[in-house]
């Protein structure tokens, strides 16, 4: 039976990468600099950018990019997390927010860390930046940062193996299948 036209089938299997994460975390990060700062934190499905295309072939410009990011509605982002659910064509999920980089607390293991803007309160000292993060169904993740910059200053962006585990985990964990009575 053919698939729905409107619905787009299952995602293809593909041995995604992370640099193909890197390059739509990327333009994520390239998206909401260009709204500013001050915004509420954004959710994204990674679509392949090749299912996109065979369902509606107008949507797609000549974008190299293997996902693009769709912006789902997002009031409130530990909500979403304890509830998502992909349709089959979603082969990963992004999240953009707006943290302070803060110095190591005393008794940390020297690292920086990062906390929500509202959580840090007036007297916690740090620089301004935005995270995103990403995780595809096969397993792969990734987080990126952009230290906020002055004007002209070149965006640097950051990334490291142990930024921000427990958001790669919450997201990671949208894709793992209910268990029934649990």
């Amino acid at each position: 039976m053919p698939a729905d036209s409107t619905t787009p089938g299952p995602t293809p299997t593909a041995p995604w990468s992370t640099e193909d994460l890197g390059t739509a975390l990327s333009e994520i990060l390239d998206h909401v600099d260009d709204s500013g700062w001050g915004q509420a934190a954004s959710v994204y499905a990674l679509v392949p950018t090749s299912v996109i295309a065979e369902q509606t072939p107008h949507l797609v410009d000549d974008s190299p990019s293997v996902f693009t990011p769709v912006e789902q509605e997002c009031p409130d982002l530990d909500e979403f997390l304890a509830s998502a659910v992909w349709p089959d064509a979603v082969a990963g999920a992004a999240v953009a927010l707006e943290i302070v980089v803060a110095e190591p607390g005393p008794d940390d293991d020297g690292t920086p860390r990062h906390v929500s803007p509202g959580a840090a309160g007036p007297s916690t000292d740090g620089q301004q930046a935005r995270l995103v993060v990403g995780v595809l169904r096969n397993g792969r993740d990734l987080a990126l940062m952009r230290l906020r910059r002055q004007e002209g200053d070149e965006p640097e962006t950051l990334t490291h193996p142990k930024l921000a585990t427990e958001l790669r985990e919450a997201l990671a964990g949208t894709f793992e299948p209910d268990e029934p009575g649990t």
